[in-house]
């Protein structure tokens, strides 16, 4: 049976960043480091594959520094789908900047 999850969160771009392209830089880099395959970074989203799951990272801008995030993904088996949204809000959760 498929699956589809979504995690969604307003969110403030990190000081020492400046655009959110940056931030969606170092989540392309993150999702590589997590064996995610085939991972593209373009002007509507960062995503990936693994283990059978499509994993998407979009931001949607709100006003100024603020924009909403949605981590969704969509695979065969609830479990491993859910897992892997999980797993990615809790890496861009974590991320530190200098």
């Amino acid at each position: 049976m498929a699956a589809l999850f979504a995690n969604s969160q307003r969110k403030e771009l990190n000081p020492a960043l400046g655009s959110v392209g940056e931030l969606k830089n170092v989540i392309a880099n993150e999702l590589k480091k997590h064996a995610f395959t085939d991972v593209i970074d373009n002007q509507s989203e960062v995503a990936g594959n693994r283990k059978g799951v499509r994993l998407s990272v979009l931001h949607l801008p709100i006003d100024g520094r603020t924009f909403w995030q949605v981590v969704m993904a969509g695979g065969e088996t609830a479990d491993v789908t859910l897992a892997a949204v999980n797993e990615v809000v809790a890496i861009i959760k974590n991320l530190k900047f200098l």
